[in-house]
């Protein structure tokens, strides 16, 4: 019919069906007009257009289904790539272009994390009194956050060398009107030997710090590694693998040892120099310090950390949480008014970090451990100071044993520093529960001593001078 040849060929300018379906619409024999339009409207509207027995709607609809799935063939389909036992999850893969087809190249992948935490902290003194002589209250603590959100965005643009990650962090930790802290990286791969990159990153200052905290032992960092490390800021890095992926590296330049109050604000053009490398001589060691995967032939990993910045103190947190605030080995504030000296403040200073660490896992055991040594000096600002230099040190430890594998988990933990102003330590312990069989979802449960704890941080249980018990629980996903 010549109606059918017309509605058919309206068919291929809007979705692209073979030469083959209008030549055979245009053999039919005529029959009464009908407009394109016409035919549409009533298929949309679930009817049969006028002037067509079963058998010829019948044919025109399997003619445009068919038109419809070629056109949908050539959509890219959202797939999800969750994690494996080496690498953490890619999230779903929104889109890719196909290699030979000429598309420009793009890539877009979503994921993320969000951890889910109720903490009660009771406390085994009631005050402690700081380097200043000022006397300062602990409290009980019995609150429930959202401890941390990531939103992330990952792929390439141009070229597939030309890759980039971006990801929205918050936490309920500091109100629920707090912001959205952006994070991220956009850079070159060379190879998987080299990636060079810009942007606003972690300053890879100790082992500890650059695992993700979604993948701890326990619910979260320990007490030493939260006192030493550096925070967030934005720089220049270089990570990568070597020696078919045995030896690892990451490092470069940053603002400062974070970028908060002391980042923005900082005088003169001195930038912070970090770096972290490892060795894993017997295979991947995976991307957990547990060994859920219970690992059928040991691996080890065997690396050092370090940083050294003329820095400007943080005396206040920022809008990120992460934010580094340097502290004596009694919790006091570096910034502090009285804190080396009556009257004198630090308002500049040399920060000197470095770190070894070691791992093992075997048949679902585990042992992890970092040494840290931190010097403080080069002291700049008011008054007179009545020392030259701080030299504090501490070390944490982590054991821990999956006896059922892939699933069931019990681990204990301990951490402690130590410098001229005091002594701090905690230990404790804990059960994960790994959902399903996957580290993107776990469930934990945990019990930690503090005594003089001098570490501060709104996102842990550490509060600067306390001493007590803390108990955890913490439901994890990663997407």
């Amino acid at each position: 019919m010549i109606a059918i040849a017309i509605l058919v060929a309206g068919c291929a300018g809007a979705w692209g069906p073979s030469t083959a379906v209008a030549s055979a619409a245009a053999d039919a024999s005529p029959a009464a007009a009908l407009s394109t339009g016409d035919a549409e409207a009533a298929f949309d509207a679930g009817e049969s257009p006028p002037g067509l027995d079963p058998a010829q709607e019948a044919w025109m609809r399997e003619q445009i289904d068919h038109a419809v799935e070629a056109r949908l063939a050539g959509i890219p389909r959202p797939v999800y790539i969750p994690a494996t036992d080496i690498a953490p999850p890619k999230g779903l893969l929104l889109y890719r272009e196909r290699p030979g087809r000429g598309e420009f190249p793009f890539a877009l992948a979503i994921g993320g994390f969000m951890q889910l935490r109720w903490l009660e902290f009771a406390r085994g003194a009631t005050s402690w009194t700081n380097a200043a002589g000022d006397t300062l209250p602990i409290n009980n603590i019995n609150t429930f956050n959202i401890d941390r959100y990531f939103l992330t965005f990952s792929g390439h643009v141009v070229d597939e060398r030309l890759v980039y990650t971006f990801a929205l962090f918050g936490t309920t930790n500091v109100g629920v009107r707090a912001g959205a802290v952006p994070v991220g990286m956009a850079g070159w791969k060379f190879s998987d030997a080299a990636t060079v990159g810009v942007g606003m990153t972690n300053v890879p200052g100790t082992r500890e710090w650059i695992i993700a905290s979604p993948w701890t032992v326990g619910v979260d960092r320990s007490m030493a590694n939260t006192f030493f490390r550096p925070g967030y800021s934005p720089g220049a890095a270089a990570t990568g693998a070597l020696l078919d992926g045995e030896f690892h590296y990451q490092g470069g330049v940053w603002n400062a040892i974070d970028g908060g109050t002391s980042g923005v604000f900082r005088r003169g053009t001195s930038m912070a120099f970090a770096g972290n490398v490892w060795w894993e001589p017997l295979g991947a060691y995976g991307f957990g310090p547990g060994d859920m995967e219970c690992h059928e032939e040991p691996v080890i990993r065997l690396g050092t950390s370090g940083v050294y910045a003329n820095t400007y103190p943080l005396a206040l947190v920022g809008a990120n949480p992460e934010d580094t605030i340097v502290r004596l080995s009694d919790g006091t504030p570096l910034a502090t008014v009285g804190a080396l000296g009556t009257d004198s403040q630090v308002r500049q200073f040399l920060y000197q970090l470095a770190s070894v660490d070691a791992g093992i896992k075997y048949g679902g055991w585990a042992a992890n451990a970092e040494v840290y040594f931190r010097l403080l000096n080069n002291f700049n600002g008011v008054g007179t100071f009545n020392r030259s230099s701080s030299y504090d040190q501490g070390g944490q430890v982590y054991l821990s044993w999956c006896f059922v594998p892939r699933s069931h988990e019990v681990y204990a933990r301990s951490s402690v520093v130590t410098g001229p102003f005091g002594t701090g330590q905690e230990y404790g312990g804990g059960l994960n529960w790994y959902v399903r069989q996957s580290r993107q979802a776990r469930f934990t449960i945990e019990a930690l001593t503090m005594n003089r704890n001098p570490a501060q941080n709104f996102i842990y249980p550490y509060r600067a001078g306390s001493t007590g018990t803390a108990i955890q629980t913490q439901f994890v996903v990663a997407y």
